[in-house]
């Protein structure tokens, strides 16, 4: 069973989440470390404002009472206001540190109350000291504290929001361009490709843009070249093997009209030089159809398949010559408009190859509608493998020119036989499903 595909992010999504997540990290980073000393802040105030009150008591123990009266100093922890008592586990411990305690219900929730205490010494023993700030003892306080914190977090949303309209202006400044680059990437062609890529606002696109647009004319030359070879290559070949096909009739001939006793081992030689002319002869067709640029503008003329494949059938027969092979032929009726030439060499090649690698066994040829479907027998000592002129290129030549084609074409192995199937298709419905 196939995986399913993993579902993947756009790079422009990926940046714009990575800066964002960046960003409110810091935000929310800075703003806890604001909260931090703020509160330290106040803390560290509160505490000078109790160190004052200690050095007035040791002074002036009565002035300080009077001066002070929320700032209450007792020698014994439980002479200290009940609100500080329950606020506290216990009296301080140590000297000089100051506790604090908070009545709020939550973390995020506004306190109630904020419970002070110090413990220090004086002449006559320890003394306590505590402070407790309430919103209707020392209103102006805790408004402070509230109303600064509401600014902090005013600000730092507002940072946050500043921040991700930065972050969309500046990946929208940057996508434009890629994106631009991308559509640009994808319309190539030979006519674009001789145009100087557009201006895409950044060096490093213009760079990477003329960096494809030279690879793909590379490449585009280096096709151009590939398909002159082979026009010109194939061309040039016609004559030759022309002339050793002629030739090979005529030493046919010579020696059906000579008086003289026939040469076997003549014959053979023959035979093979007729075979693999036969063979370059459909190679060569095969490149030639596979060079042209156009295959929407093919001749097409009403072709009779099942004749077709008997007559192609009865042309490979002399590959068959002294193997033990049985074809059977199975066809059915049928007419279809079709561009002959290259189902010729299409469904020669096929056939070819099933007899050409057949020693022993049966070739099952069945033509049902526009499919046809060859079969034969698999056998380690098959005869000629040796002389096919890698007939093996022949095959991919065929795979190539049926996908130009778009004609359905499919080759396999099966337990001890090669299966080939074929699906033939006109010119007009492979160009309206490409374009589908």
């Amino acid at each position: 069973m196939k995986a399913p595909k993993k579902r993947q992010i756009s790079l422009r999504w990926f940046v714009a989440l990575a800066f964002l997540s960046l960003g409110i990290l810091l935000v929310v980073g800075y703003t806890l470390l604001s909260l931090n000393y703020f509160i330290n802040g106040m803390d560290n105030a509160m505490g000078h404002n109790l160190e004052k009150v200690a050095q007035s008591y040791l002074t002036d123990p009565a002035t300080a009472a009077q001066l002070f009266d929320d700032y209450p100093v007792t020698s014994q922890w439980h002479e200290q206001p009940q609100a500080i008592q329950q606020a506290f586990t216990g009296p301080p411990e140590r000297e000089g540190i100051l506790y604090k305690a908070l009545d709020q219900a939550n973390f995020l929730a506004k306190p109630s109350a904020v419970y002070f205490a110090i413990r220090f010494t004086s002449p006559g023993g320890d003394r306590f000291l505590s402070h407790q700030v309430m919103p209707g003892v020392a209103p102006r306080l805790l408004t402070e504290h509230r109303g600064s914190l509401s600014t902090l977090l005013l600000i730092s949303l507002a940072s946050a929001v500043t921040l991700g309209l930065l972050i969309w202006l500046v990946m929208h400044r940057v996508s434009r361009p890629i994106s631009a680059l991308g559509h640009w990437a994808h319309g190539l062609n030979e006519q674009t490709l001789k145009q100087p890529p557009p201006n895409f606002n950044y060096p490093e696109l213009n760079d990477f843009a003329e960096l494809v647009r030279s690879s793909l004319s590379t490449a585009q030359r280096g096709l151009e070249r590939e398909h002159r070879f082979l026009r010109h290559t194939s061309h040039e070949l016609r004559t030759p093997i022309s002339v050793v096909r002629n030739n090979v009739e005529l030493l046919n001939r010579l020696q059906e009209n000579s008086d003289n006793q026939v040469d076997l081992r003549q014959l053979q030689a023959i035979e093979r030089i007729d075979r693999a002319s036969q063979t370059m002869l459909h190679l060569t067709e095969t490149l030639l159809w596979l060079s042209r640029d156009n295959m929407d503008s093919l001749p097409v003329k009403p072709v009779q398949l099942d004749a077709l494949v008997h007559e192609l059938v009865e042309q490979m027969r002399y590959l068959l010559r002294g193997k033990d092979v049985d074809v059977q032929i199975k066809t059915d009726p049928y007419s279809m408009k079709l561009a002959e030439a290259p189902a010729r060499i299409v469904l020669g090649n096929l056939i070819r190859n099933a007899f050409q690698h057949s020693s022993e066994g049966v070739v099952k040829i069945l033509q049902l509608h526009n499919c046809v479907r060859i079969s034969n027998t698999l056998s380690s000592n098959a005869q000629g493998s040796g002389e096919d002129l890698g007939f093996g290129l022949g095959l991919q030549l065929t795979t190539q020119l049926t996908t130009k084609l778009g004609w359905r074409y499919n080759n396999q192995q099966q337990q001890h036989r090669q299966l080939a199937e074929l699906w033939l298709q006109p010119p007009h419905a492979d160009a309206a499903a490409r374009r589908g």
